[in-house]
């Protein structure tokens, strides 16, 4: 399991689930990966693929992430 693209995955549906936030580049895997769904994931390399997203929310934002080992997972919080 690739670390990176699994945390970019996470980041990925997390971004997806706040409207003010716009994906501007995304990447899927060639093949199927074990820890997401066809369509949900969103595979980095460094120099070639990035996860890009822009805020229009009109406020800043918190990426907080973590990792047990096996479980990623990302929260995103409005700064005021």
């Amino acid at each position: 399991m690739d670390g990176n693209c699994q945390v970019s995955t996470t980041l990925y549906n997390a971004i997806l689930a706040v409207p003010t936030l716009v994906v501007t580049e995304r990447h899927e895997h060639s093949n199927k990966v074990p820890y997401i769904q066809t369509g949900k994931d969103a595979a980095v390399a460094y120099g070639s693929y990035d996860l890009k997203f822009k805020n229009d929310l009109g406020n800043d934002i918190k990426i907080k992430a973590s990792s047990d080992g096996n479980n990623v997972t990302v929260s995103l919080y409005k700064l005021s």
